[in-house]
């Protein structure tokens, strides 16, 4: 053999010998550069954090968390660990995404704006969140304009949801936001879902719907839904609305300039869904108490999140909350009151006691029998001069109002003393205001029984009114009367006698009193002069003057008094007229004046809010003040208008 020869076997050896180790060794080397990049990898995920953000879907003292991983893993209860300010939390649940109840859906614009690339990208990114999504997570999927159409409803099979984004939907010209928002929030409260995720996709600001923003957020909020919104610039998008959806809903905002970057986002969004996990559990710490929440998971980093608990709604000065009851009780104005109205009550009874007036023999006698004597008779004539010199008589207090009630009492023939009618308004006026303050439920409600006075004197002032009245239609007979016994030869005081014995009240009454005036020395036209001003009758003081004339001049009395009856008649007539043709004005005056009263009412008790804007703000009390004030003073210039002196 050749040394050439030689040299080549040995080569050829040498190869046999070094590929089969080489084949080896790189064989050898390739599992273990796996599980090398594999622990490469495994390490830099232990070194990223999960992200966890408070959920809205449970109150204090229950607290709801989400925890997004950075990647997709199947998690239990027994990875987690969760403490709150260094302590462990009780009843710790952890929900994976689809479970407990739980959805997304996608809400894409179908706008005119989105007409062609845009519609065809936001399909495109729909089918990519599908891909992405975890098997067991419902999705529903709606499209809205003007109108909205429900692609699917909520489901997982993924045949269905593949077949709902597999063509374009066709575009229309409005961009209702808050209507597709209200529809949605349907489809959630249908499903019986207890959260969801809504994932908004949009190039534009919300243009014709019905709802407002402020209800789509509360019908958000009533089913628990999140607002992840997706903005897509257009000439006409103002982001402000999706920004605010999402930051009103505990979601997140994203911005594209091209719909060729929506599929990325979409995508980005369905595999944060399918790594995010719920966190429940019930917090123990007291109120207005900063919680610090970190969790750790096995093979990650820990995350933490900050809150503070809530205050509790105790009223300050106490653990319960003070009803009406108890306001009313603790309030100085019901103290202030109660001091007045036994002061009042207790200065009725001193006055009560010492009226020895009312309980004199002689007064209580003077009611059955006449005891003329010299003494009376004196002061009955000073007392009518005094009258008839229009010099106040003091009394209680030396006030002239009270002697005028005195006066319209005892001629409007109560039974009661005035005293006694004041004590008993005092009493009056203090029930009314226990019984509005209770009814009301509030210490206003006192004020009711300042309107007792106005009662009484009005009551009085009708009775009084109805005397004097009744007392005008019978005096031209009670004149004919009297001319006729005048005829008959029977003297003037014989003539009112027997005109006395034929009447009725309330002539009687005070034409006896003219004929006992008479008989203790007052002269008759001054006695008949006291009664027209009891009676307030012009009429009656006419017959003063006849008799006047008769003492000092004499002549023909009962032909005078003839004349006087057909005047009197005559004046009536005219003053039925009146009353006729004033009646509409009168009955307007009531309509006009009870008609804003009556409506005022009417919304009260009608359990709305209408009298808010007036009763709870500073405008609206100073209107309601100012309408107040105009009712009354038209009602007192209407009649005014309509009252005619004849």
């Amino acid at each position: 053999m050749s040394r050439a020869s030689r040299i080549a076997v040995a080569a050829a050896a040498l190869v046999a010998l070094v590929v089969p180790a080489l084949a080896l060794g790189q064989a050898k080397t390739k599992p273990q550069a796996a599980q090398a990049k594999a622990k490469a990898a495994a390490t830099q995920l232990q070194g990223k954090a999960p992200t966890l953000t408070e959920s809205q879907s449970a109150g204090f003292p229950d607290r709801n968390f989400l925890l997004t991983l950075p990647n997709t893993k199947a998690l239990t209860t027994s990875q987690v660990e969760v403490t709150e300010n260094g302590n462990p939390v009780v009843g710790l649940g952890v929900t994976p995404p689809g479970g407990g109840e739980s959805g997304a859906v996608l809400l894409i614009d179908a706008s005119n704006s989105m007409k062609g690339a845009p519609i065809q990208s936001a399909m495109a990114a729909a089918r990519a969140f599908l891909a992405e999504r975890k098997p067991d997570l419902p999705v529903a999927i709606v499209v809205f304009g003007p109108d909205d159409t429900v692609l699917t409803d909520f489901a997982a099979d993924a045949r269905q949801l593949k077949d709902a984004v597999s063509q374009t939907p066709p575009t229309s010209e409005g961009t209702h936001i808050y209507d597709a928002l209200g529809r949605v929030s349907e489809l959630v409260k249908k499903q019986e879902l207890q959260r969801a995720t809504v994932v908004l996709l949009s190039d534009g600001t919300d243009v014709g719907s019905d709802a407002t923003r402020a209800e789509a957020l509360q019908a958000a909020g009533e089913q628990n839904m999140r607002i992840i919104s997706v903005g897509l610039r257009s000439p006409q998008y103002d982001p402000e609305t999706l920004k605010a959806l999402a930051n009103r809903t505990g979601g997140t905002y994203v911005e594209t300039a091209t719909p060729a970057e929506l599929k990325p986002i979409f995508q980005e969004i369905g595999q944060r869904l399918s790594r995010e996990y719920e966190l429940a559990y019930r917090s123990l710490l007291p109120p207005q108490r900063k919680a610090v929440v970190v969790v750790k998971v096995a093979g990650y980093a820990p995350t933490s999140a900050k809150y503070t608990t809530p205050a509790l709604g105790i009223a300050p000065g106490g653990t319960f909350q003070q009803s009406w009851i108890d306001e009313i009780i603790t309030s100085p104005w019901l103290m202030l009151f109660v001091v007045v109205a036994v002061v009042a009550l207790v200065a009725f009874a001193i006055l009560t006691a010492i009226d020895v007036r009312n309980r004199s023999l002689r007064r209580r006698m003077s009611a059955y029998v006449t005891v003329p004597t010299e003494e009376e008779s004196r002061l009955r004539r000073a007392e009518v001069a005094a009258m008839l010199a229009d010099r106040a008589q003091r009394t209680v207090g030396g006030q002239q109002w009270w002697q005028r009630f005195e006066s319209d009492v005892e001629i409007a023939g109560f039974k009661l003393s005035p005293l006694a009618i004041a004590g008993w308004t005092i009493v009056g006026g203090i029930a009314a205001s226990f019984v509005a303050a209770v009814y009301f439920q509030s210490l206003w409600g006192l004020l009711v029984g300042l309107a007792a006075p106005l009662v009484t004197r009005y009551i009085v002032s009708r009775r009084l009114a109805k005397t004097r009245k009744a007392f005008a239609e019978d005096l031209p007979d009670n004149l004919d009367v009297l001319a006729g016994a005048m005829r008959t030869g029977h003297s003037t005081m014989g003539a009112l006698s027997v005109m006395v014995d034929s009447t009725s009240e309330p002539s009687k009454s005070e034409f006896r009193r003219v004929v006992q005036d008479e008989q203790l020395g007052v002269p008759l036209d001054d006695a008949l002069m006291v009664m027209a001003r009891r009676m307030a009758s012009y009429d009656a003081e006419q017959i003063a003057l006849v008799m006047r004339l008769q003492r000092e001049a004499g002549g023909n009395t009962a032909e005078v008094l003839d004349r006087v009856a057909e005047v009197i008649r005559g004046r009536m007539e005219l003053r039925r007229m009146v009353d006729v043709l004033t009646a509409q004005a009168r009955i307007s005056r009531w309509i006009l004046t009870g008609l804003p009263i009556f409506v005022l009412l009417a919304l009260g008790m009608s359990g709305g809010d209408y009298l808010d804007p007036m009763t709870s703000t500073l405008i609206g009390k100073i209107a309601l003040a100012v309408g107040a004030l105009m009712v009354i003073i038209g009602s007192l210039w209407i009649k005014r208008i309509s009252r005619l002196d004849v």
